[in-house]
């Protein structure tokens, strides 16, 4: 069995706990493409890291788009290759969680972090949108 490596410090909250996206979806407008093969299941989530806090390694069903109100948040792959997204990052505020590698969001900072999450995931009763995953050693 493998051990799951457990949020510390990282809270998230459900804004909207389950929405269906209730048919397939194609959206092509203004340079923006969205697109689902069928039904979808929607959550969105309010984020809160302290100093210090770390999400656990997990990785999603489908995607998740973070937009960082305030703070830091530091995204780790299973590559051990880090990149910070916040207000005035060279990198923006927002970052995109999606595929089975598994990541970690981290605050690395002595200032709290405050995120919202919008999951898309396949379909699936009940819905799916975070798979936990063993510890990789980053560090």
């Amino acid at each position: 069995a493998a051990l799951a490596s457990p949020p510390s410090g990282f809270t998230g909250t459900n804004l909207v706990s389950e929405a269906e996206i209730a048919e397939r979806l194609h959206l092509n407008s203004d340079g923006v493409k969205f697109q689902t093969k069928g039904p979808a299941d929607v959550r969105v989530q309010r984020v809160d890291i302290v100093p210090g806090g770390r999400s656990g390694w997990h990785h999603h069903p489908g995607m998740v788009i973070v937009a960082v109100q305030s703070g830091t948040v530091t995204y780790v792959n299973s590559d051990c290759d880090a990149i910070s997204y916040g207000a005035g990052s060279p990198n923006g505020s927002v970052f995109i969680e999606s595929g089975d590698e598994p990541h970690e969001a981290r605050n690395l900072t002595d200032q709290p972090v405050t995120a919202y999450a919008t999951f898309v995931a396949p379909d699936a009763d009940p819905g799916v949108f975070r798979i936990e995953d063993p510890p990789v050693n980053c560090p």
